[in-house]
């Protein structure tokens, strides 16, 4: 009797556990543009600063990932994260990604919307799938993130 009462109880744990540890889609709270490098050559690197958010209460570690970037709905390149980056727990964190850009398509891209870009700032998207893991569980979160980048400050 004893023993089925710790296996019940056990079970119910963790059910109540795995309730509990259920991961939250990460929230991009900003995107921002850092240095261009290698401009020109067919794939330039740009540094962006994505401010995420872990909603979640225990800290999560990024395994892998595939955003995409697109500027005024063309893509133009993806993001790839740094080997064992983690966020805290329910904390906001900046985090460089570097951007592969083709060179050829964002220079398209500036060339068709220069004027809209310098007056009401460039539309930027992130979109694409982070696998993270936490206490042993692995889930994909969904990425999707839009906002405009002034280029005048």
């Amino acid at each position: 009797m004893r023993t089925t009462f710790m296996a019940f109880s056990a079970a119910l744990v963790v059910v109540i556990l795995s309730g509990c540890l259920e991961p939250k889609d990460f929230e991009v709270r900003k995107v921002g543009i850092g240095d261009l490098r290698q401009l020109g050559t067919a794939e330039a690197a740009v540094g962006v600063d994505l401010s995420l958010y872990n909603p979640n209460g225990y800290k999560v570690g990024i395994d892998a990932s595939h955003l995409g970037l697109w500027l005024a709905g063309d893509s133009v390149g993806r993001l790839v994260f740094a080997e064992g980056e983690e966020l805290s727990r329910k904390a906001e964190a900046t985090i460089r990604l570097d951007a592969v850009l083709d060179s050829k398509r964002f220079g398209d891209v500036l060339s068709r919307h220069w004027l809209e870009f310098m007056v009401q700032g460039a539309p930027i998207r992130v979109e694409g799938w982070v696998e993270g893991s936490a206490l042993g569980v692995r889930r994909t979160l969904q990425i999707r993130h839009e906002q405009r980048i002034g280029i005048l400050n």
